[in-house]
């Protein structure tokens, strides 16, 4: 595999991880530093574990120190939010929780098996099961309702 495909396909996965293509791109540059500093191999179970690691140490650090929300109005007009909106598969992902985004992405995406996964994540494969059922189930529901609301 090629470098720029590595750090695409990694990309796309700090992206399931944290729901925002910015904060996936701080993510994948950190853990890319990382794997180039523990002179890592440069392969993808590679560098997917360490942008994991350094997403779970950003949960972590965030939950101990949590932030104060500003009361901003949007920035964003009705007519750019009607847009947004209507990427409907996009939204409805982000309203699944980060396990059940990480496990769609490594299922769908990568083609990884739960099995495949389980072992990776350091999880029990019926674990990787019910994040797959539920974000599926979720995500189903989700894009059946904004279809409703959008028809």
């Amino acid at each position: 595999m090629d470098l720029p495909d590595l750090l695409e396909r990694g990309f796309r996965y700090a992206v399931a991880l944290t729901g925002d293509p910015a904060d996936a791109d701080d993510l994948l540059q950190d853990g890319w530093a990382a794997v180039l500093a523990a002179g890592g191999p440069m392969t993808a179970p590679y560098l997917f574990r360490s942008i994991r690691s350094r997403w779970i140490d950003r949960r972590r650090r965030a939950e101990a120190r949590p932030l104060e929300l500003l009361d901003v109005e949007s920035p964003v007009g009705p007519e750019a939010e009607r847009l947004i909106l209507a990427d409907a598969l996009w939204a409805g992902l982000l309203t699944l929780s980060p396990p059940e985004r990480e496990a769609l992405f490594l299922h769908l995406v990568e083609g990884w098996t739960a099995a495949e996964i389980a072992a990776r994540l350091e999880m029990p494969r019926n674990t990787v099961l019910s994040h797959l059922h539920r974000g599926r189930t979720r995500l189903r529901a989700w894009l059946a309702d904004h279809l409703e609301e959008a028809g």
